[in-house]
């Protein structure tokens, strides 16, 4: 059968489902907290979550949302305004536009951003402890033990420990998991019922051992579960103590704890409680409801999302995320970013010189969520290098005036490469013709097959958050297409194409062949845009443009050899410039 015919079985397969039927695919990312300047942290957490929610979105018939936000409650918000002399929400309403900021600067298509200041949100919270106490799950008691404000907790013994302080050289007691500060105190609280949930999480955690990932944070959490009792947990603070936060319903002596309060949030954008219909005293989600959600952390607040997080759900009835993915942390030239070292690095100063593409593909391309992600200012560049000259440069190649893009889809259409090996075998312009166009054959054959597998290739990796290996996986066919077109030196056959000497058989087999390279060079560029929308939408969608490949052929089902022979048209016009230009490495002295 001629390979103009032939057809993805994905694209025979796919009818467009009605959003009834549909279960829409749900990722969050933390919400984050307003007491300090977005970092690089905060940019890969919003980052995974976007390009993997655009990546769902690569199939028409899939529908994803994708949830970030602030945390504006606690003291040290109360005692910020304080310091500044403002109303906390007044702060929070300053502050939370930073991250909406960051995030529009990066180009991060969220669906919502929710502020726990909203007025579902709260209302949410709100009801969920009322169903807490009518379930008995809330008692008051007296507490004492220590509590980070910077993490807005108190934490067991097991979970301390104590330092000396390198700049004081006085002991101090840490949090073992986020190294900040704790101090003894001693106040009355409501307390939830944590303890009485701990072998039904163990349960749980044994019976989904993909509900945690990387597997490492799995067996650590799960190993920790079961050496160590879990403690009730203060869900609530005195009034007197935080005065900035949700009040607790019927009693104004308190205010609701603040991750009791902030990780409610993911089910807030879910409509909850009036679109989880009750059951047999269970929430039901039904097929239009996008609960449950896929949770990107990071590996700081793994305590509050894998052993809190899931018993609140359990306590009131409610099905569990689908799961939580913890990632590790970035640093600087091997070591941990701080303000005493100067290896912070700015997100924003860096895309202010790099630009949008490079910040985002270099994040994704250095992302590993099973240990610590290394920023490098040489390795930056040299990424950015190669988005120029062996992805932004291919499509440079085969758009030159020389060349004719739309003709080269036309005789694809037409059947002319039904027989290509055979002519490059007979008519290959090179020295050492046998040899020559073997290697030509071989590689344009393993290329072919590389792009017509590259989307379910890349899929496994995206859906497990293996961005690294995806990405790895997306460079195999751009360096194959461009070895494809040195060693076809397609611009070598213009020369006979206008020859008086050569016959108009061989000038139209000599212009099949060159066509062929200027197709296969397109058609790599144009299934390689497609699927790297996801992580450089700015990028990919100029390349496509060029192309004048239509916005809705931007999709999974249009990313094989042939299956969009509707672009082409100017591609080769001298108007179009170069999609990326060269830049000098960033000085940071």
């Amino acid at each position: 059968m001629s390979p103009r015919f032939v057809k993805p079985l994905r694209m025979l397969m796919a009818k467009r489902l009605n959003s009834t039927t549909v279960k829409p695919f749900y990722i969050t990312s933390p919400i984050f907290y307003v007491n300090a300047r977005p970092h690089l942290g905060h940019l890969y957490s919003m980052l995974l979550c976007d390009t993997r929610n655009r990546w769902e979105k690569l199939d028409p018939n899939k529908l994803s949302y994708f949830l970030t936000g602030t945390d504006e409650h606690g003291l040290k918000i109360q005692a910020a305004a304080e310091k500044l002399g403002i109303p906390p929400k007044e702060l929070t309403d300053q502050v939370s536009t930073n991250f909406k900021n960051l995030g529009q600067r990066v180009n991060i298509e969220y669906d919502r951003f929710i502020r726990t200041t909203d007025e579902d949100h709260v209302k949410t919270v709100q009801y969920f402890w009322k169903v807490m106490q009518e379930k008995g799950f809330l008692y008051e008691g007296s507490h004492s033990g220590w509590y980070a404000i910077s993490d807005e907790t108190f934490y067991p013994e097991t979970q301390i420990e104590e330092i000396v302080d390198s700049n004081t050289g006085k002991k101090k007691m840490i949090s073992k998991e986020t190294k900040n500060e704790v101090i003894y105190q001693e106040e009355t609280n409501y307390f939830f019922k944590l303890s009485h949930f701990q072998d039904k999480l163990i349960s749980f955690l044994e019976s989904n051992p993909d509900f945690i990932k990387p597997k490492s944070k799995y067996t650590e959490l799960l190993r920790e579960l079961k050496e160590y009792k879990l403690t009730d947990l203060s869900v609530s603070r005195p009034s007197s103590r935080l005065t900035w936060g949700i009040e607790v319903p019927d009693d104004s002596s308190q205010k609701i704890y603040v991750w009791f309060d902030a990780l409610l949030n993911y089910l807030t954008a879910c409509g909850f409680p009036e679109k989880f219909p009750i059951v047999n005293e269970k929430y039901q989600t039904e097929i239009g409801n996008m609960w449950p959600a896929t949770h990107i952390i990071g590996k700081d607040i793994i305590r509050f999302h894998c052993i809190y997080w899931p018993i609140f759900l359990m306590a009131a009835g409610i099905e569990l995320p689908r799961q939580v993915v913890v990632h590790s942390h970035w640093l600087c030239d091997g070591f941990k970013m701080s303000k005493s070292l100067g290896n912070v690095v700015d997100p924003l100063d860096t895309l202010e010189y790099y630009g949008e593409d490079a910040l985002r593909f270099f994040l994704t391309e250095y992302s590993n969520i099973d240990s610590d992600c290394n920023y490098s200012e040489q390795h930056f560049y040299l990424t950015r290098e190669n988005l120029i000259g062996k992805y932004a440069n291919l499509i440079t190649r085969c758009g030159g005036n020389a060349f004719n893009i739309l003709d080269s889809i036309n005789s694809f259409k037409e059947g002319k490469f039904d027989n290509i090996d055979a002519l490059i075998a007979d008519h290959c312009l090179n020295n050492d013709r046998t040899i020559e166009s073997k290697q030509i054959i071989a590689l344009k054959n393993e290329l072919s097959d590389t792009l017509n597998h590259l989307y379910e290739s890349m899929d496994l990796s995206m859906s497990s958050f293996d961005h690294m290996r995806a990405i790895q996986k997306w460079w195999i066919p751009l360096e194959k297409a461009n070895q494809l077109f040195q060693l076809g030196q397609p611009w070598l056959y213009t020369k006979s194409i206008k020859s008086d000497t050569v016959s108009d058989g061989d000038k139209e087999i000599y212009k099949t062949i060159q066509n062929y390279y200027v197709f296969m060079a397109a058609e790599t560029s144009r299934i390689c845009s497609v699927l790297i929308n996801p992580i450089i939408p700015k990028l990919s969608s100029k390349i496509l443009d060029r192309l004048a490949v239509s916005p809705t052929n931007r999709t999974l089902h249009f990313t094989s050899i042939g299956s969009d022979l509707t672009y082409g048209e100017d591609a080769n016009s001298k108007k179009h410039k170069i999609p990326i230009q060269r830049i000098p490495i960033r000085s940071l002295d």
